[in-house]
């Protein structure tokens, strides 16, 4: 009965301890939970503050980022209108609530001088854009530009007038020449020889000489990048010519009785479109002193460069400043944010102590259990027990190599791996020194000292560090080597004393290979990706990353290096003509001829297709580049035999230097390109060094093709009409059609100074259709008109070929219903490099529908006998320049002779153009020519003027 009531006594004890603790435990949560919702609270109003600060901080950096940007667009981007001003004006409503919140009046006051000096250069810079915007357009499309231009041009017409009076003159005096007798020849040739002599004729020169050097000093002066540029040309160019020029005039009055008022009045009239109405001579110091004119504008320009320099750096220097406030807003935001923290951390820090109280009562508790979980300690102990077997079974089951080493170093523990790996029995291991059973090689096959042994070192290390490698060698008990990746890690015991260690290990042999095998593939990849496949040379990757580099060594030691870019010449034709396997095997023959041209220290690389570049470091003066670029040539004109063909190329060169050229890689690879095109244009087969000038022509050739444009849409282009005659009975047997270019500011334009640009621009195909359409329209009225039907002659480009010239021609007859056999069309041999079994199938096309075929110039191009007994063609033309000295040039006249006798055995048709005297045809009527073309006997004519003499003759 005591015994039951002890025992109610202690479940009733246990109970009020329970409820007790459970009491206690709920308060302490309670109280904590209401100190934790307090801080939470607390914090959320810091962050929300913070935030706001932090939001603005990022606005007032958005607005700096913003106003950066707008200067930017305004000075080198050239806005339509200037945004700065508004800009600027929306940082104070940002800044100013920050600052108020922060209250910082220091601040406020530095903000607000930096805000009125940005305003005030904001203010000047609105100003320097507007008159910047009409200087550009005054510049760039102003009338006093085309004023000058129009001003010298009728300067070079009042030469090119009277000088084409002498000329006429001279002309009828040669023709009496011709018909006279002996003695009166001589008369007449000394006539002219002493006209010739006359001082009017030699000042005419002179002034025609002046006006040219007019036109290009006028061109310096629009393009001069520096202000003293402008008063050097001004006073050492300009001047010197006007003068020059008006010496001459006034002597040309007195000389002749030649009005030069006119020219005096022009040469008046350029002078004040050049310095302004109100220009004067400084007699002291020689000079010019400009009021106006093309050269007052180009003074605003360079001044107002010089205003944008400074303006930008007057507006850098105040966003540094607002910068600098905006970083110390940001730094008040954070000490603020700094102090709020503080404060809610000793807050934080008392409910702390609260709970600290609260958690004493429940340790009381946890006490109270000692009992129970000394209990539930011996249950542990067992299943430790049984958790350390299972490790044992782990570690004797892992595919690692594992070791167990004391304090001594003697091994305690080898799993199977480990004996497998190293060749030891259990027995041969256990309880032997681990660093003599088995040494560890380094990679070149020393072996470890002792104390440098994994096992030793890691007998010295404390508790967190281990001792790791990768690149070292094991050796098994027969003496073989496998590379091994180990770590070893101390054992340390309760007192910090370390007891042993544990080797783990395992062969990393094969994955060593399969690395050295990545790194391999790696390496030709990394090759692949650098040089040419071909030629095995550096490609433009790579080539780029060694003129970077060559950049910045000249930049830092003042040097100068040279980058040639190379062309080769007609590459495509010796391709597209024996195949991409011989162009294949040329280029490289060319790569392996060059690189013997180029010394160690310069790089050669190829860019693709037929074009390649050099890269020289030393020597890069002109005279060393010159003559490496002359060694490059001579190494391409030798004869290359690839593959049974014997092949000639050459190559064209541009050369660009640095620094004086370009300071850039991009910069030297253009101005290069640029010269090598230039190369290209002057004849092939040379070096040219790039100068500024060039990408001056080039935007000369870019306007040129803008006004052909224009010129087309215009109708500003005219056909002009050349008779053909046989040369027997002087018979009208055909007429060659030739198109002009009547330009209004640039006159009657000749076909050799835009048709290679519309063949390269592609604007040959409509200017090709029209004539074609005209030519066949003209022809056709004539006919209507009652005049005898003659054949028309009309050149075609290799490009209207591949233009489906056959429905064009179709569609042009069609139109204007004259008959196909009244047309020809005379084609040049060059254009069969290119696709010459196209164009012969489209030539025997055409030919089925009547109209006849002619090869021009004949002589000048490939002169393939081959390609020529399989076109159908009708006639043949002897190039002008055989016809010129066929009489006192022996091989003018055997190529001559040579045309006509290979044209009567082919049956076919020889005609001579550029006839110009009577001796001319009769050695070509002598010889068997049927027809004749040339002055002789008419000039290219208008259609009106070619039916009057039609109907004279």
């Amino acid at each position: 009965m005591r015994s039951r009531s002890h025992t109610t006594s202690i479940r009733t004890l246990v109970w009020i301890l329970i409820l007790t603790s459970v009491v206690a435990v709920c308060a302490v949560i309670g109280g904590g939970y209401i100190i934790v919702a307090d801080i939470s609270q607390q914090k959320d109003t810091i962050n929300i503050e913070l935030e706001q600060n932090n939001h603005s901080v990022r606005q007032l950096e958005t607005a700096i980022a913003q106003i950066r940007s707008e200067t930017l667009q305004l000075f080198y981007e050239e806005p339509e209108s200037n945004n700065l001003g508004t800009i600027i004006d929306r940082y104070p409503t940002i800044l100013l609530p920050l600052v108020e919140r922060l209250d910082d009046q220091d601040t406020q006051i530095k903000f607000q001088q930096y805000l009125n000096e940005l305003k005030r250069l904001a203010s000047e810079t609105d100003v320097w854009f507007q008159r910047h915007k009409i200087i550009k357009k005054e510049h760039l499309h102003g009338k006093q530009r085309a004023t000058v231009r129009d001003l010298l041009q009728r300067l070079r017409s009042f030469t090119n007038i009277h000088l084409g009076q002498q000329r006429l003159e001279e002309a009828i005096e040669i023709r009496n020449w011709r018909t006279a007798s002996k003695p009166v020849r001589e008369v007449i040739s000394t006539k002219i020889i002493n006209k010739r002599r006359e001082p009017w004729f030699l000042l005419f020169n002179e002034i025609q000489t002046e006006v040219a050097n007019l036109s290009q000093q006028t061109e310096i002066l629009i393009s001069a990048l520096q202000v003293s540029r402008l008063a050097d040309v001004r006073d050492n160019l300009l001047k010197p010519s006007i003068e020059h020029l008006e010496r001459n005039l006034l002597i040309l009055d007195d000389v002749r009785d030649i009005s030069a008022e006119p020219a005096l009045q022009i040469l008046e009239d350029l002078k004040i479109a050049l310095f302004g109405k109100d220009y004067q001579i400084d007699q002291q110091y020689q000079t010019i002193v400009a009021r106006g004119g093309l050269y007052q504008l180009s003074f605003d320009r360079l001044q107002l460069h010089q205003q944008q320099a400074q303006h930008e750096k007057a507006l850098q220097t105040n966003y540094v400043e607002l910068e600098n406030i905006n970083a110390h807003l940001s730094q008040l935001t954070q000490k603020q944010y700094d102090l709020l923290s503080n404060r809610t951390q000793q807050q934080l820090q008392q409910g702390l102590n609260k709970a600290i109280f609260g958690g004493g009562i429940v340790l009381l508790f946890v006490f109270g259990l000692g009992i129970a979980i000394s209990r539930r300690v011996n249950q542990q102990v067992h299943q430790l027990a049984v958790l350390q077997r299972h490790n044992e079974l782990i570690l004797h089951a892992a595919g690692d190599g594992i070791v167990g080493i004391d304090a001594r170093g003697y091994t305690t523990f080898v799993n199977p791996a480990a004996n497998a790996l190293l060749g030891f029995k259990p027995e041969e291991l256990m309880g032997r020194c681990f660093t003599t059973l088995m040494p560890v090689l380094r990679e070149s096959g020393d072996v470890l000292p002792h104390d440098d042994h994994p096992v030793k070192q890691s007998l010295l290390l404390t508790a967190g560090q281990t001792c790791r490698s990768n690149n070292e060698y094991f050796q098994r008990r027969d003496g073989s080597l496998f590379s091994a990746q180990y770590i070893t890690t101390p054992l340390i015991g309760e007192h910090n004393q370390n007891e042993g260690a544990v080797l783990v290990f395992k062969d990393i042999s094969e994955q060593q290979q399969d690395k050295r095998q990545l790194l391999k593939k790696k390496q030709q990849l990394d090759y692949l990706a650098n040089h040419d496949v071909l030629t095995e040379l550096p490609n433009r990757r790579l080539f780029r990353k060694k003129l970077h580099l060559a950049i910045e060594r000249c930049s830092r030691t003042s040097g100068e290096i040279a980058v040639l870019f190379i062309d080769l010449d007609r590459f495509k034709r010796i391709n597209d003509s024996l195949g991409h396997e011989v162009g294949d095997m040329l280029l490289k023959a060319v790569a392996q001829r060059l690189q013997k041209c180029v010394s160690h220290s310069s790089t050669l690389a190829r860019l693709g297709g037929d074009e390649f570049v050099v890269l020289i470091e030393e020597s890069s003066v002109a005279e060393n580049v010159a003559e490496k670029c002359r060694r490059l040539l001579k190494a391409l004109s030798s004869l290359f035999e690839v593959d049974e063909h014997r092949l000639f190329v050459s190559a064209s060169i541009g050369v660009s230097r640095f620094p004086h050229d370009a300071k850039d890689e991009t910069g030297l690879m253009s101005n290069a390109d640029v010269a090598m095109y230039y190369a290209k244009n002057h004849g092939k087969n040379n070096f040219q060094f790039y100068t500024p000038d060039m990408n001056a022509r080039a935007r000369e050739f870019q306007e040129l093709e803008i006004k052909l444009r224009d010129g087309l849409d215009r109708q500003q282009f005219i056909l002009h009409y050349q008779p053909q005659l046989d040369i027997n009975t002087h018979c009208l047997i055909g007429v060659e059609v030739l198109i002009r270019w009547l330009h209004p500011q640039l006159g009657l334009v000749p076909p050799a100074d835009f048709i290679p640009l519309a063949e390269e621009s592609g604007l040959i195909v409509p200017i090709g259709e029209w004539v074609l359409l005209n030519a066949c329209k003209q022809n056709q009225r004539w006919i209507e008109q009652g005049l005898t039907p003659i054949r028309v002659a009309v050149n075609i480009s290799a490009i209207q070929f591949q233009s489906d010239l056959q429905s064009t021609i179709a569609k042009v007859l069609q139109q204007t219903g004259m008959d196909a056999n009244l047309l020809e069309l005379e084609i040049t041999e060059s254009m069969l490099m290119d696709e010459h079994n196209k164009i012969i199938d489209v030539m025997h096309s055409l030919k089925k529908q009547g109209i006849h075929f002619s090869i021009d110039d004949f002589g000048t191009g490939f002169s393939s006998l081959s390609y020529l007994k399989r076109m159908p063609v009708d006639k043949l033309k002897i190039d002008r320049s055989f016809i010129k000295d066929v009489i006192n040039n022996d091989n003018d006249a055997a190529i001559a002779t040579s045309v006509i006798s290979l044209g009567l055995n082919m049956h076919l048709e020889v005609i001579a153009e550029g006839v110009e005297q009577l001796e001319q045809e009769l050695f070509l009527r002598e010889h068997g020519c049927h027809s004749v073309q040339g002055y002789l006997h008419a000039k290219p004519m208008p259609a009106d003027e070619f039916v009057k003499w039609r109907q004279q003759h």
